[in-house]
């Protein structure tokens, strides 16, 4: 889970980008991605932190509905970047939580590729492309809604 402080300052670039905005910009951006609009140019990656925040982004947009949505569900995916930000291969799914059912599990699987296929090309910067490309990472997709204090 990210800060509300580091939240709001990629929020906050990817509104400067274009992609949404702080507070009702932000539902009209996943509105757009929920009518499969193409989002508009995100800011340039520099981190790793700030892909997985990126992915976070595009996760929240593309989250099973919630009557449907098994607070605390964890899905956690091994991705491999090209320098220009696209996936290299498959994601792979390298842990579900155990408990969830077969129809949830597939639901929450199709949900993080939605988010992924959202997402990518990433826009990296040339150093950070250069340092992922061909290393695979391991990104969580967690759903946070609905938990008690969230």
């Amino acid at each position: 889970m990210i800060g509300a402080a580091a939240r709001a300052v990629v929020l906050g670039a990817v509104a400067a980008a274009g992609i949404g905005a702080l507070a009702a910009g932000e539902a009209r951006a996943v509105e757009a991605v929920a009518q499969n609009q193409p989002p508009r140019r995100m800011p340039r990656l520099n981190t790793l932190r700030d892909v997985g925040l990126a992915l976070e982004i595009c996760w929240e947009a593309n989250e099973p509905p919630l009557a449907q949505a098994r607070p605390g569900m964890n899905v956690t995916v091994m991705l491999t970047f090209t320098k220009k930000g696209e996936i290299l291969g498959e994601p792979r799914f390298t842990y579900v939580t155990p408990e969830a059912s077969q129809e949830t599990r597939a639901l929450y699987e199709q949900a993080v590729v939605a988010a992924i296929n959202t997402c990518t090309p990433l826009p990296l910067s040339e150093a950070l492309g250069n340092a992922l490309a061909g290393s695979p990472k391991i990104m969580p997709f967690i759903d946070r809604r609905n938990q008690k204090g969230i």
